[in-house]
């Protein structure tokens, strides 16, 4: 295995041994573990945006947005009401919310379970603004009976894990639960595979039929019934919309149904039927977990998974140069293969959705003699220092996560990669597996408990990679859990945590990039601060990391990320001011401030009005944020530095106008931010 002091080398290189070095406070290799989990978060981000034109097919996990804890919002619940079909499971679970205020939708992944929580809230509560609010999938029983709850408020927990606890505890805290929400006149509606509340208070859930799913979309009864004998189990409701409005847009119903079967399990069930090799069933292990990856990289690393299961161990002398070399290439991407050939000489799948049945072939039809080999080669893999394997590997775990259970995964893979020893490759692997985990509805609970595990664990190991984890997709889905959490370990620190610092400021990148809002992280870190009262040196890690994220850019980015979220979210001038406040008014840190202040400022463009008034809202805040005796000896110290950065003309005279706001604050007050200084 590569070394972790080694050069980074091209193309992919396996074997050999680890170098046994802890590297958690090392800077350089740090910074180049986080750019690689950051790598893998902008593959997910450009699924996102491409999602809208995507084929569709078996829906394993791919959310059409980004869902995180908070009010839902009224696009999403408009678009859920959309052609909705009210059939018999939705009118039991309404019959027992309007009664109860509390009911549970209890059954399989992908059969519209959110879907018909968000109507029956919308029913109840009138989907005013703000009024639905989702709530975080890690609250556990205890934690949820002394949670507040809103007079009139809808309350909705997506893919709640059973909370394993002693029966009559469990009864306790239910009926703490179902009395703060009765007598608040809320609802709560509650959605997962097995639940912790009585059965008086589930629904088993089954999904709309059908034909009432296409017909309610406008496709003719002749073509809705034809079409609906297709769908199978292995269909997702998600699937079934789709199908509901490719045929509704006017598609022909052979070509509909063509692009969902394509999508579907018969051409990989029907190659693994034939009479398969050895040699053929490890090379579609391979596949499924490196699926991606350039031709010639994919066969080294089949090279090395071959040798562990004892395949092609002939010695050289006993081989004649005279015998026959088959043409794999050719063979492996021949017509009837599953694979073919993107750009680049890339190995893919020639449908994607074949991964996901390739996996679930390979697990439930073959035992240890096949998976203890790629269980080995996948530990070593996910230690090699190639960015590009590790990605693949990671997203090909969170696929064998999705046909088996993920607590086969969690202790198989990511645990024992986030505790690993020698380089810290294998923790960069567990926050990748992580990251692709999230976009799972049915894991992505499971992560998020695990994650917390990590982070409250007493060695480095797990705490750096679950600084790893909450800084990507984790994160973005429960940014407030993810700066709880970061900023916990900072806190209670007795040595300064760099790497929680630096999952906090590529968090906030990651936000302001994926969503262009971070303002519930900054509203939090702002609170923090301001609750702190923590005086000298032993607030100097709370700073370093507010530091951190007033200085934070995204990879190959050069505006500071605060210029970017100032843009897309002008309101956040408020808690940046009061971050930037309680930086500067300590000295030891007043000149990166400065500097993290001149730079936001000076990535505005001064000749655009708006930009102008977003950095004179800036600076209003400060006056209010800053205490008054501060103000002048701020201005002074800003004004030296714009002249030691050699500041233009333009921006100087920009400057110096905004400097006045800090010796006479009544030039400017929060209602006048629109005019020019």
């Amino acid at each position: 295995m590569a070394s972790e002091t080694d050069s980074p080398a091209e193309g992919v290189r396996i074997g050999g041994e680890a170098t046994p070095v802890d590297l958690t406070d090392q800077p350089q290799s740090t910074d180049e573990i986080f750019a690689q989990v950051s790598h893998v978060q902008t593959v997910i981000n450009h699924i996102h945006g491409n999602i809208g034109g995507a084929s569709f097919g078996i829906s394993d996990s791919r959310p059409k947005s980004r869902r995180t804890s908070g009010p839902v919002s009224q696009h999403e619940m408009a678009e859920a009401r959309t052609c909705y079909v009210r059939h018999a499971s939705y009118r039991a679970a309404a019959e027992q919310l309007e009664s109860n205020n509390m009911v549970a939708l209890i059954g399989n992944a992908g059969t519209g379970r959110r879907t018909a929580a968000l109507n029956l809230l919308h029913d109840v509560v009138a989907a005013r603004p703000d009024m639905v609010v989702e709530l975080s999938p890690a609250y556990t029983l205890e934690k949820l009976a002394a949670r507040e709850i809103r007079p009139g408020h809808g309350y909705l927990l997506c893919d709640w894990p059973k909370d394993d606890v002693e029966g009559s505890i469990a009864d306790f805290h239910v009926r703490e639960i179902r009395r703060r929400v009765r007598d608040a006149g809320a609802y709560l509606v509650i959605t997962g595979t097995a639940t912790s509340l009585p059965d008086g208070d589930q629904i088993p859930w089954l999904p709309p039929p059908v034909g009432d799913v296409l017909r309610a979309h406008h496709v003719a009864s002749e073509i809705a019934d034809e079409a609906a004998a297709q769908i199978t189990v292995d269909h997702a409701m998600a699937d079934v919309v789709a199908l509901a409005r490719e045929l509704a847009s006017g598609v022909p119903l052979d070509k509909a149904l063509d692009r969902l079967e394509s999508a579907g399990r018969r051409d990989v069930v029907a190659w693994f039927d034939g009479p398969r090799t050895r040699g053929e069933l490890f090379e579609m292990a391979a596949m499924a977990f490196t699926a991606g990856l350039p031709e010639s990289g994919f066969e080294i690393l089949l090279a090395r998974l071959e040798s562990i299961a004892g395949i092609g161990g002939e010695k050289a002398d006993a081989i004649s140069a005279d015998d026959p070399m088959p043409s794999r290439r050719l063979l492996r991407v021949a017509e009837g293969s599953l694979f073919g050939l993107a750009p680049g000489r890339r190995l893919v799948f020639k449908v994607e959705g074949h991964r996901t049945h390739v996996m679930r072939e390979l697990y439930q039809r073959h035992g240890m003699r096949l998976w203890d080999p790629v269980i080995e080669w996948l530990h070593e893999c996910a230690n090699l220092r190639d960015p590009s394997v590790q990605a693949e590997i990671a997203r090909g775990v969170a696929v064998l996560a999705s046909v088996t259970d993920y607590s086969y995964v969690e202790s198989t893979f990511l645990t024992p990669w986030a505790r690993g020893g020698g380089v810290m490759r294998r923790q960069a692997t567990a926050a990748m597996a992580i990251s692709w985990l999230c976009l799972d509805e049915t894991t992505r609970p499971e992560v998020l408990r695990t994650v917390a595990s990590w982070t409250r664990a007493s060695a480095v190991r797990p705490k750096f990679t679950a600084s790893l984890a909450w800084s990507g997709e984790l994160g973005i889905r429960f940014p407030l859990e993810a700066t709880r959490m970061l900023w916990l370990q900072i806190k209670v620190s007795e040595k300064p945590v760099r790497h929680a610092e630096i999952a906090l400021a590529r968090l906030f990148a990651a936000l302001t990039e994926a969503t262009g809002n971070a303002l519930p992280m900054l509203d939090r870190m702002a609170a923090q601060i301001s609750n702190d009262r923590r005086i000298g040196r032993a607030v100097d890690p709370s700073i370093r990391a507010i530091l951190s994220v007033l200085s934070a850019r995204a990879d190959g980015v050069r505006v500071p990320t605060v210029t970017a979220h100032l843009r897309s979210r002008p309101e956040s001038a408020i808690p940046l001011a009061q971050l930037w406040s309680a930086v500067l008014v300590k000295r030891p840190h007043r000149r990166d401030a400065l500097a993290a202040l001149y730079d936001a400022v000076c990535a505005f463009d001064e000749r655009d009005d708006d930009d102008r008034s977003r950095v004179r809202a800036l600076f209003a805040a400060l006056v209010e944020a800053l205490p008054a005796r501060e103000r002048p000896l701020l201005a002074h110290d800003l004004r030296r530095y714009a002249i030691s950065r050699n500041t233009d003309e333009n921006r100087m005279e920009l400057l110096l106008s905004l400097l006045r706001i800090f010796l006479s604050p009544a030039a400017l007050s929060l209602d006048t931010t629109g005019k020019r200084p």
